[in-house]
Parts: C-alpha cells; sequence; structure tokens
C-alpha cells in the first residue's frame, strides 16, 4: 500500500518559545508546511482547518492537557485518524506505554534535540504507514474470510442455474442467470486473491456468453454438458480455499456425465 509523504504538521503547545523553535526546525530543516496553536480549547477546530498529516502535541498545557485534547481529536471525525505524537517531560518507558495505550502514535521526551526532531517525526511517520498497512490487511483477511464462508452459497446457486438447464432443456432466462452467476464470482474471487477461481468461472462464463450469442437458438448442444463445467469450477473453488468438501456441489442426481460438446 502507497504511504504518501509527511508534509504537514500542526503542532499544539501553549508555549510560545517552543512553538518557536519547533516550528523553526521543521520548515527550514524538514520542509514541513506548519501550523501552531496556543490553546488546548482551539486544538480540534485548528486541526479541522488546517488539515494535517500528524499533530504534535504537549502534554502538559493549561487548562486541558494533551490527554483531553487527544480525546477530542479522536471523537471528531476531522481528526479521529489523524496521528498523534506527544510531547512530554514525564517520558519513562512507563509513561510512554501510558500514552501510547491511549492511542497517540508516539512520545518525544522533553528536552529534545531540535535538529533531529525531523528524523524523528519521520520514524514516526514511517511507523504509522506499518500500523495502516497491517490494520488494512487485517480488515482484508476478515472480508476474505467472509467471503470465503459465503462461496458454498453462491456455487449452490450456480448449480442450480445448471440443473434447472440440464432438467428443463435450454432455457433463455436460466442461461442468463448462469452467466451471471459466472460473472460475479469471476470477479469477486479475483478481488479476494482466488485466482484459479477467477479464472475457472470465467471461462465457463465465456462459455455461456458464446452459447447466448450463438448464430441458432437452441444451442445444438445438450445443455447438461453445463452441469460437468459447473462442477469444475466447484472443484477449484474447494481446491483454492482448502475448504474440502465444505463447497460440495458435483453433479446433481440424474444428470448424465458425458464428453463436453459445449
Amino acid at each position: 500500500m502507497h504511504h504518501r509523504a509527511l508534509k504537514r504538521v500542526l503542532v499544539i503547545d501553549d508555549d510560545p518559545d517552543l512553538l518557536a523553535v519547533v516550528t523553526l526546525a521543521l520548515t527550514a530543516l524538514g520542509g514541513y508546511v506548519v501550523e501552531t496553536c496556543d490553546s488546548p480549547f482551539d486544538a480540534v477546530e485548528a486541526a479541522r482547518g488546517f488539515g494535517p498529516d500528524l499533530i504534535l502535541l504537549d502534554v502538559m498545557m493549561r487548562g486541558l492537557d494533551g490527554f483531553g485534547v487527544l480525546k477530542a481529536m479522536g471523537e471528531a471525525a476531522a481528526t479521529s485518524s489523524t496521528p498523534v505524537v506527544f510531547i512530554s517531560a514525564h517520558a519513562d518507558r512507563r509513561q510512554i506505554a501510558q500514552y501510547e495505550s491511549l492511542g497517540c502514535l508516539g512520545v518525544i521526551a522533553k528536552p529534545f534535540d531540535p535538529v533531529a526532531l525531523p528524523e524523528t517525526l519521520e520514524q514516526l511517520w514511517a511507523l504509522h504507514a506499518q500500523l495502516r498497512m497491517e490494520a488494512h490487511q487485517r480488515e482484508f483477511e476478515a472480508l476474505r474470510r467472509a467471503y470465503i464462508g459465503e462461496l458454498a452459497e453462491k456455487m449452490a446457486a450456480m448449480q442450480a442455474a445448471a440443473v434447472a438447464l440440464a432438467t428443463g432443456g435450454w432455457d433463455r432466462s436460466a442461461l442468463e442467470s448462469l452467466a451471471h452467476l459466472a460473472h460475479r464470482i469471476a470477479g469477486s474471487s479475483g478481488l479476494y486473491r482466488l485466482s484459479a477461481l477467477s479464472r475457472s468461472a470465467g471461462a465457463l462464463e465465456e462459455i455461456v456468453n458464446r452459447l447466448l450469442n450463438g448464430p441458432t437458438w437452441p444451442p445444438g448442444s445438450s445443455p447438461a454438458d453445463l452441469a460437468r463445467l459447473v462442477e469444475a469450477v466447484d472443484r477449484t473453488a474447494r481446491t483454492e480455499t482448502n475448504l474440502g468438501a465444505g463447497l460440495t456441489l458435483g453433479v446433481a442426481p440424474g444428470i448424465p456425465r458425458r464428453a463436453s460438446g459445449v
């Protein structure tokens, strides 16, 4: 996953001297676009208006500490996913772990070297990219598992269309339904990295479309032959998803096995 470069940094601190030094370091040495906010009560509005990539937030401020600001940021739609880095004079190992458990990306301990600040932020930004990628992967795998869990139902629908054709003879509506089902499985399975199933369903879709758009209707071949093709798609699904009998489809009773003439 591509992760954009860090460009815009919002610094929130009620100490004007710290704001001046940090702004100079980040603009002159880091090349960032920097906005500052000297009131914790204005922090969310400042972030909403500026649209920072990252927020540098002091922990100890008058009236509302950094924890309160972090909580408010998390509750606001505009800033809920913006990474926050704390600046704190109290940053031993236990406190850093506590801060990070509250949802901040990292902690920069005071006093810090302003010259090294851009490099520190880049390291934290890289960590943010890694965490985002890991979260995306977990979400994708959850969706993939759900998709695989629903494949049996999709394959059963494909079988039903094939059985309707095999038992009732050529029917354009049933054949169009089979083409639609094969098209959906070919597209969606490819998105979920089931490439063999995508190719198999795509080949079935192509064959069915040739039958639908052929020069004669009904086709000269037997509709029972389609059941063997659907069985092949099911076999591919079971193999690629490692679900074994969980996706059993096969040829329905009463449909003869024969060489395909499709």
